[in-house]
């Protein structure tokens, strides 16, 4: 047990360091090209971002984990937007232009709605995938659209680093994410049951928490450095590719993705513990809290981050609780 959880470990490290080399790389080429930044934020570093939890979803599916695949794409959004989003706005609440976070805010809620829907059967079938695959495909169409017409400047930036050397950080970044996913996966389904634990749990929090962190760090760098319109970009773009890119391409991997099904003692029945509580806490709670505030305000203050903290730690309770 102590060799697998140092796998275990191994595989997280892995995937940590593989997509912080695996970002910087993709920023690197994205200044270069000239990308605004706000389309920076909200594709190029939110595919960098994600690649660790495609990875692992998808060779969680492979493997046969399918609760783990799916605990671990939802659990991203609820831990992006509760934990990371909360932990930046705190930090320093960001103020962004109306007009680009409106579009990104659509696609997520349109995603978010869509997958409830999907889910209310307990099953993600492959032309449910290839819906959801048609709208991340729409949203990289539009935020280029919108990017070009943007009037932030785009002329390409003489970003400093050695070419070589960003494509080795990319290159390697991309392998250890790849074997850091299959170490993850294998070692988790092994603690999980040792511990008596579902795969959704295991992923919905220690492998969603770990596959996040590149987004943590490209968050909060973002902000620090006073570059919200990346930061928010990058969770906005990260959650909607989690639901759209991440669950689809798990099915098209799996066949059909069946949801894990729950004793829920308010109503005395079995029913999918995503569609109780997992999808309400991302499409409903976090929206609430994040949405009106940035429309009517184009900002955020500190108390609401702390109040997207209080839900993620209320989340985190209720699973501990009900496990």
């Amino acid at each position: 047990m102590v060799l697998t959880v140092l796998y275990f470990a191994l595989g997280l490290a892995l995937i940590i360091k593989g997509g912080d080399w695996f970002v910087d790389a993709s920023v690197w080429v994205a200044e270069r090209t000239g990308m605004p930044k706000i389309f920076i934020g909200a594709t190029v570093v939110s595919l960098a971002t994600t690649l660790p939890e495609l990875f692992v979803s998808v060779t969680a599916v492979a493997k046969g984990a399918v609760g783990l695949g799916i605990g671990n794409a939802i659990g991203s959004v609820i831990c992006n937007t509760g934990l990371i989003l909360g932990l930046s706005v705190f930090i320093r609440p960001p103020r962004i232009e109306r007009a680009q976070f409106i579009l990104k805010a659509g696609f997520m809620v349109l995603s978010l709605v869509m997958l409830l829907v999907f889910c209310l059967d307990s099953i993600i079938s492959i032309p449910e995938a290839l819906a959801l695959l048609a709208v991340f495909f729409i949203f990289l169409y539009v935020s280029l659209q919108s990017a070009r017409m943007s009037n932030e400047p785009t002329e390409k930036v003489q970003k400093q680093g050695n070419t070589a050397l960003n494509v080795l950080k990319f290159t390697a970044g991309a392998a250890a994410i790849v074997i850091g996913a299959q170490l993850l996966v294998s070692n988790a389904v092994i603690i999980a049951s040792a511990l008596g634990v579902s795969e959704g749990i295991i992923g919905l929090t220690v492998i969603a928490l770990g596959t996040s962190l590149p987004e943590l760090v490209t968050t909060v760098t973002a902000l620090r450095k006073k570059e919200s319109a990346i930061g928010v970009g990058n969770i906005l773009g990260a959650n909607i590719l989690n639901i759209c890119l991440v669950l689809s391409a798990s099915t098209f991997v799996a066949g059909r993705l069946t949801l894990e099904s729950n004793f829920l003692p308010v109503l005395a029945r079995v029913m999918p513990r995503t569609l109780y509580i997992d999808i309400p806490v991302a499409a409903l709670l976090f929206m609430l809290l994040l949405i009106p505030p940035l429309i009517f305000r184009s900002k955020l203050k500190r108390f609401q981050g702390v109040l997207m903290l209080g839900v993620y730690a209320g989340f985190i309770a209720f699973l501990a609780v009900n496990i």
